[in-house]
């Protein structure tokens, strides 16, 4: 019985040290946010042109921001019964870095107001077209409801977590 006690110990100290290992290596996370936006609204999302961007669909996400102002984000993005655009979903894996912003106000293009008047300044560096998103710092749920401001069936939802 004592060998098993012993080796068990060892598997978890061993275990223990290659997972502290690789989030040294991995670097240490600050933030993790989650978003979705979704538009089913032709008045508000459709461009007649054929403009891909602006197109009915949504796009889902996952954001992680390391200490060392490097990150990692997973996207997909789809468009749906869009006259003149392909249905479907589009996913890409992207590389960021990030600083911090402080204003009273809410800097140009935030996705919300940040109750203590800080941002985070997001860049996507292996897709620069895909460009960035400033979201605030603050850790909470940020939600925006169109139908609120008479545009129904356009949302998103932002959650932000400090690590």
């Amino acid at each position: 019985m004592p060998v098993r006690r012993v080796l068990a110990c060892l598997v978890i100290a061993l275990a223990s040290a290659i997972g502290f290992s690789s989030s040294v290596l991995a670097g240490a996370a600050a933030y993790k946010i989650e978003f979705s936006n979704n538009c089913n609204n032709p008045a508000v999302c459709f461009d007649p042109t054929g403009n891909p961007g602006q197109s009915l669909g949504g796009d889902w996400g996952s954001i992680r921001l390391n200490a060392d102002a490097s990150g990692t984000a997973q996207f997909t993005s789809a468009t749906h019964q869009t006259p003149g655009v392909p249905n479907g979903a589009v996913h890409f894996s992207l590389v960021l870095t990030w600083n911090t912003l402080t204003s009273p106000s809410a800097p140009s293009g935030a996705v919300a107001a940040d109750p203590n008047g800080t941002y985070l300044v997001i860049t996507v560096v292996n897709i620069p077209s895909l460009g960035g998103l400033i979201t605030p710092a603050t850790p909470g749920h940020y939600a925006f409801q169109g139908a609120m401001f008479g545009m129904p069936g356009v949302n998103y939802m932002l959650q932000v977590n400090a690590i």
